[in-house]
């Protein structure tokens, strides 16, 4: 498997190196504030769905204002060709727009986003559900041991299903007791060394629990306990939402909560209108799942599995 796992901690400062006669630094970097947009819309009726408006930072602001800057009263829609939804702002998440309870997208649709801003500026996207590219039947866990680099415990998670025959690529994450890991700490893969086959104990990801990583990202890195629950999520990307978030990935901003705090370079995006000043994706994205109910922490995998 080609695997591209995601940077974890990455400085910011990587994303700032470059040539150039200016010297009022500041001043440049206000210049180049663009809209982030985080709109991934998936097939599950059950969750909400989201598009996430925010303004970037430019690199050399103040600390005061750190992070992105939430853009709130826009007017959000999705329409499939037929319908249009309107998303609507959270009142509790300024810039968090959530479509109606229920609302998905369906395999095979394609799907058009259009913004538009206080200030009238309108941003739009198009973007086409991919089929989905995995099976997923079954998942396990063994544990592999503590005190390995530093961790106080760590655990192996293979999967059980069949890759479809198309190339497919996929935003691999885990979650316990349903806290997943934040961005940077999901996978990013494509199915070169299984494509078409059936998948039988393939060894797809790992839990990294430490006393660190509790304090940073809550209960999905605890130490696993009886009766916890695993999950494993599989999402099926577009080959150019892939190729997306491998250059994300490169400019350091998957380590960033929101995207883009400072915004990365050279980052492709499907985002239309404004002034092309805009960042981000909009995609739709199939999603696959399988979780398993932890009996014995440090249980190897089921023999019969085998």
């Amino acid at each position: 498997m080609k695997r591209f796992g995601l940077l974890i901690f990455i400085s910011a400062a990587l994303a700032a190196v470059a040539c150039s006669e200016e010297t009022d630094l500041r001043s440049k970097g206000e210049h180049f504030e663009r809209l982030a947009v985080e709109a991934v819309i998936t097939d599950q009726a059950d969750r909400p769905q989201k598009v996430i408006l925010s303004r970037t930072v430019p690199y050399f602001e103040n600390a005061e204002k750190s992070g992105s800057i939430p853009v709130s009263g826009a007017l959000v829609t999705v329409s499939d060709g037929d319908s249009e939804v309107r998303f609507e702002e959270k009142q509790s998440e300024h810039g968090v727009y959530e479509a109606p309870e229920g609302y998905h997208a369906e395999e095979g649709g394609s799907y058009h986003l259009r913004i538009e801003l206080q200030e009238g500026e309108v941003y739009e996207a198009d973007a086409s559900m991919p089929e989905k590219g995995f099976r997923l039947d079954e998942l396990d866990y063994a544990y592999a041991g503590n005190k390995t680099m530093g961790l106080d415990s760590l655990w192996t998670l293979a999967i059980w299903g069949k890759d479809m025959e198309h190339t497919d690529y996929y935003y691999i994450t885990v979650g316990v007791n349903g806290n997943f890991y934040p961005h940077e700490m999901a996978e990013i893969t494509d199915d070169i060394y299984f494509n078409g086959n059936e998948v039988k104990g393939f060894p797809i990801a790992t839990l990294m629990q430490y006393s660190q990583m509790q304090k940073l990202y809550g209960d999905c890195a605890k130490y696993l306990e009886t009766g916890d629950v695993i999950t494993l999520e599989a999402m099926t990307l577009s080959k150019d939402f892939f190729d997306y978030l491998i250059a994300v990935t490169l400019n350091g901003a998957m380590a960033a909560i929101p995207l883009f705090s400072p915004q990365p370079a050279n980052c492709p995006t499907n985002i239309r209108g404004g002034d092309g000043d805009a960042v981000g994706y909009f995609a739709l994205c199939p999603i696959v799942s399988a979780s398993v109910t932890v009996d014995d922490p440090l249980r190897p995998y089921y023999k019969k599995m085998f």
